[in-house]
């Protein structure tokens, strides 16, 4: 089971094909199989549930986050057979990942959709996902493509503020905002990852795993 999910990791870190893994490891069919039976069973959300959990008391946090930050990133296509949209915006073709990350910048809700899906039509998915796995959850920070009608609908449906964090008058230049910023530390992060440089998956449902597969190995670096 160690060698298969250490040719998980090595997929998502190198961006080789599924086929293309090195003979050191379980033949790639047997690899691909337990990366399905795992998204499927729940056990790899269950792992980073408990995982952030001791990490957050490790340092002196609540086991649980109470507020968070959201934002979209745009992820061009690598795979001709995927579900591949448009971004107007940022003139991208492909999917749109949508993260939540707690004060560490840890990922604790994800989706994956069509590029063409404005950033506000999918917070109330992904705070859907969320709300799910940390029910705890009761402010979430955003840029202002989230203006709109979506605050009122999540604050109703999921008892989650959505707060956005604009940029003080007056100032010049890039300003960090509080907690804001860790959730674009994150998405560097994840662009270490050279499967998550482009979307190499044909499904939604295969880009997520890959997400949490990452947000896994990034947890373990905190262990």
């Amino acid at each position: 089971m160690r060698s298969v999910f250490e040719a998980i990791l090595y997929l998502l870190v190198s961006g080789c094909q599924w086929r293309m893994l090195p003979k050191d490891f379980p033949k790639w069919q047997s690899v691909y199989k337990f990366f399905r039976k795992w998204r499927n069973d729940g056990r790899i959300e269950l792992f980073i549930e408990k995982t952030i959990m001791r990490i957050r008391k490790k340092h002196g946090q609540n086991d649980i986050p109470v507020a968070g930050a959201l934002d979209s990133q745009s992820v061009r296509w690598g795979n001709r057979m995927s579900d591949n949209g448009f971004d107007a915006n940022k003139k991208v073709k492909s999917m749109k990942r949508s993260i939540v990350v707690d004060r560490n910048g840890f990922i604790v809700g994800r989706r994956v959709d069509n590029a063409s899906h404005h950033d506000s039509k999918l917070a109330w998915l992904v705070c859907e996902d969320t709300s799910f796995f940390w029910p705890t959850l009761r402010k979430i920070l955003v840029d202002r493509g989230y203006r709109g009608d979506v605050a009122d609908k999540v604050k109703k449906d999921f008892n989650i503020d959505i707060e956005v964090s604009n940029t003080p008058n007056g100032t010049k230049g890039f300003s960090p905002k509080p907690l804001r910023w860790v959730v674009e530390r994150t998405f560097a992060w994840l662009d270490t990852f050279r499967r998550l440089a482009r979307n190499y998956e044909q499904t939604d449902e295969a880009a997520e795993e890959m997400i949490d597969f990452a947000t896994i190995k990034l947890l373990i670096n905190h262990i």
